[in-house]
């Protein structure tokens, strides 16, 4: 359960980091100067990534290592720009905006990054990415009916992902077979990332699973040493009273001879 509530969490915050990254690009991009509604959701950002900070933090058993591991994250939670923009010009703002949206990223990339590793999806990732880039050459090479470059390159992203819009077709026999050979591979890419996906979340159920079963053979184990020293609690009972009756009977004889 705690895993689950982690790995939501994780997904949950990384959302509002590229969403804060798109806002804070568009507020550099337009020159806004005025307090609107993305400073307002830069501030919440902040709020959030600085208690995801200091939660880590107080939970950590090693805190300076923590702190070294974690140091772009609080940067990054520092609204340093928000800050300064009473005591320095415009442009110096818009500067210091720049470096927050290049930490964003970094620790945009550092919460997906485990996510990726965990399911293999950088593998998977990087396939694609040479995938792309060989097709994108190749039908260059083999297709000259093309416009340029970046219209084999559309192609070929439209043909892997299985879009198919056809605004841009092959006209040559190679390369109509170049793209059902495209197609074939964009399904089992896709078909790859799906099942890395499920992989992933079925892992850490079977692993929640295990951790509970773990917990009940524990318990089980305590309750059967506390049902073992009970029994022998019993016995030991048993044998006082056994006792008890042997020395009755013997206060009984002697009753009798008086």
């Amino acid at each position: 359960m705690k895993t689950k509530i982690h790995n939501i969490y994780q997904m949950i915050l990384s959302i509002i980091i590229i969403i804060n990254i798109i806002l804070i690009s568009t507020a550099i991009i337009f020159n806004l100067r005025e307090f609107n509604a993305i400073y307002f959701f830069d501030i919440f950002v902040c709020l959030v990534l600085l208690s995801d900070f200091f939660r880590g933090f107080y939970d950590a058993q090693d805190k300076s290592d923590y702190f070294k591991k974690n140091f772009i994250g609080l940067l990054a939670a520092i609204p340093f720009d928000l800050l300064l923009a009473p005591f320095l010009g415009f442009e110096y703002i818009r500067f210091i905006k720049f470096f927050r949206v290049l930490l964003l990223i970094i620790l945009y990339f550092k919460i997906v990054g485990e996510f990726l590793k965990n399911s293999h999806l950088d593998e998977i990732i990087c396939v694609f990415v040479l995938v792309v880039m060989g097709s994108t050459l190749g039908l260059y090479l083999i297709d000259p009916s093309m416009n340029n470059l970046f219209d084999d390159l559309w192609f070929v992203v439209v043909s892997l992902t299985t879009v198919g819009y056809g605004d841009i077709i092959p006209s040559t026999t190679y390369g109509k077979v170049f793209s059902l050979i495209l197609l074939i591979i964009g399904v089992f890419i896709f078909s790859a990332i799906t099942g890395a996906i499920s992989s992933y979340f079925m892992d850490n159920l079977l692993q929640e699973g295990t951790y509970h079963i773990h917990e009940l053979k524990e318990t089980a184990k305590i309750n059967e040493l506390e049902l073992k020293r009970v029994n022998e609690q019993l016995k030991e009972n048993d044998k006082k009273i056994e006792e008890l009756k042997e020395e009755i009977i013997e206060l009984k004889e002697i009753i009798k001879k008086k």
